[in-house]
């Protein structure tokens, strides 16, 4: 009997760390997730069969209308935007003008302006 105890109580012990554990990894993914919130000024296809926006936070649809490619990126190198990426078939329905929050995990490349994937995005009604 008294090995028996003993054996529940280790068992408990030991359910109740791995719980804990798996509840410890589920806040450390969530505390690397980052978002930026802001206007698509652009959206290309790239060579590898995958999309692109250009986000750019802090300006409104008129800050880009009648703007040039390359204007358009100097405004979002100025107002640290960033390319998204992710795979053509999905989010067909964004557009340049959209107001969205895209949600990534923290990794970029180091480019300006900096290209990251998209964990989940969001579209602001109007």
């Amino acid at each position: 009997m008294k090995k028996s105890l003993t054996l529940f109580v280790a068992w408990s012990f030991l359910i109740a760390g791995c719980g804990q554990e798996q509840a410890n990894d589920t806040e450390d993914q969530d505390s690397t997730s980052k978002q930026q919130e802001g206007i698509i000024v652009d959206i290309r296809e790239t060579q590898d069969g995958r999309s692109q926006i250009l986000v750019v936070p802090n300006i409104s649809v008129e800050d880009i209308s009648n703007k040039k490619e390359d204007e358009l990126l100097n405004l979002a190198q100025e107002k640290e935007g960033a390319y998204y990426g992710f795979e053509t078939s999905k989010y067909k329905e964004l557009e340049v003008g959209a107001h969205v929050i895209v949600y990534w995990n923290g990794a970029q490349l180091d480019s300006d302006p900096p290209q990251r994937g998209i964990e989940k995005i969001d579209v602001v009604p109007k």
